[in-house]
């Protein structure tokens, strides 16, 4: 695999460019002048852990390259179309990126987000940004923010979309149907309208589910044919997959799965007949390109779907440092073993502790209270407010003087905050 060996002697034209970078955007200068540094060999080897070397496809643009462009992309906080107009309408992305006076994108878009993935994937984000951190220690030369041992920590969550397709029971149970179908004919070398025919399954051949059950929809009686109509195909297209031992196939595997979840979490048997499940089941599956996505709730009225995004930020500093994902259906208390795993990263204690009242059972703040220091470390809660259910934790009671602005302190080290505003 090709590596990413950028010129480390300033040519004229840098030379201006980083004379123009001394007020602002000085991270422009610091990773030029120290790219050669932060993408030594032994960094760019661990890049290159990431591909497979099987020799087929064409080459790969060179990941430190694509790194550093990632970098730029934070910076400027950017869309991925964006950042690859800059390496050709923006000096400062190509002096840093080696390209300067290029008339063609370094990278294309596609790139770009393939190889984010495969970063994340492989947990090559995170030593990204350690590599970052590890220079800028090493150097001097840039003033990063030194964060103080004792924190004033505050946790928020905030709903994350999914990106995959949400749809109703009919729909999910046609989705991954469809696509063991086209699995299976890959697999055995025929076409999906063959492997319809022969596993019994017609209602794949239309357009859509709904257009090949055609009917009225707002009909109760037709819904519950409609539904045992294609819970009997889907049960032949299973015994077929049995049958020819392909539901082992690892391609077919998780729509397999997916389709048995769906099944079990939407459809009941009353009387002898398959029929729509009253209410709606625990950990719904609402997506089966997204496993884990989840219906959720933000307030009494606003619904998403997707995931829950929780941030732990320094007040003082203002920086970011830790975030954790959960789906939108789990309670945010699940999501602090990941962000103080981020923390353990830093060596960092937390001073005060600024959360929603979801946060309140969980094990930081309990740490964050029986830590030993009773007056010194603290954990500021939302207010309780009216007509909601009362908080059950040891060390926190209901009570609060909203009102007067008044922060009652206890001897647990507990203080009722005002109400909070987002981290």
């Amino acid at each position: 695999m090709k590596r990413w060996e950028p010129t480390i002697e300033l040519s004229k034209k840098e030379q201006f460019i980083i004379k123009r970078l001394k007020r602002t955007r000085k991270l422009f200068a610091f990773l030029r002048l120290h790219r050669h540094q932060l993408f030594d060999d032994k960094f760019q080897e661990e890049l290159e852990g990431m591909y497979r070397d099987t020799g087929a496809g064409d080459e790969p643009v060179p990941p430190a390259l694509l790194c550093m462009a990632l970098l730029l992309q934070g910076y400027h906080r950017i869309s991925d179309a964006e950042a690859v107009e800059l390496t050709v309408m923006d000096l400062r992305w190509q002096m840093v990126l080696g390209c300067l006076g290029a008339d063609e994108p370094a990278f294309a878009q596609g790139t770009l987000q393939a190889f984010r993935e495969r970063l994340i994937a492989a947990d090559m984000d995170r030593r990204l940004l350690e590599r970052t951190i590890e220079l800028a220690r090493e150097t001097n030369e840039f003033d990063w923010k030194k964060l103080p041992k004792d924190l004033r920590l505050a946790i928020d969550s905030r709903p994350f979309e999914g990106a995959g397709r949400v749809e109703d029971t009919f729909n999910l149970l046609g989705h991954a149907a469809r696509k063991i179908v086209t699995a299976a004919a890959k697999l055995t070398d025929s076409t999906s309208e063959e492997i319809c025919r022969k596993a019994g399954v017609p209602l794949l051949l239309s357009s859509s589910i709904k257009a090949g059950l055609d009917i009225n929809w707002n009909d109760p009686v037709q819904k519950d044919e409609a539904i045992e109509r294609l819970a009997a195909q889907l049960a032949r297209l299973n015994d077929w997959l049995d049958k020819k031992e392909l539901a082992i196939e690892e391609p077919l595997k998780p729509y397999i799965e997916a389709l048995s979840q769906v099944r079990k979490q939407d459809l009941e048997v009353e009387n002898g007949r398959v029929r729509l499940r009253r209410g709606v089941a625990e950990d719904r599956r609402v997506s089966i390109e997204d496993p884990d996505m989840r219906h959720g709730r933000k307030s009494k009225n606003k619904r998403f779907n997707g995931y829950k995004q929780h941030i732990a930020a320094d007040l003082d500093s203002k920086l970011i440092l830790a975030c954790a994902l959960t789906p939108a259906n789990r309670p945010e208390e699940e999501a602090t073993p990941a962000l103080q795993a981020d923390l353990e990263r830093w060596d960092l204690h937390v001073e005060s502790l600024s959360i929603d009242r979801a946060y309140v059972n969980s094990l930081l703040v309990q740490e964050v209270i029986e830590s030993g220091w009773h007056r010194t470390r603290k954990a500021m809660v939302r207010p309780q407010q009216p007509g909601a259910r009362p908080l059950r934790q040891a060390g926190f009671q209901d009570r609060h003087e909203v009102e007067n602005h008044h922060l009652p302190s206890r001897p647990d080290g507990v203080i009722r905050a005002g109400p909070s505003r987002g981290v």
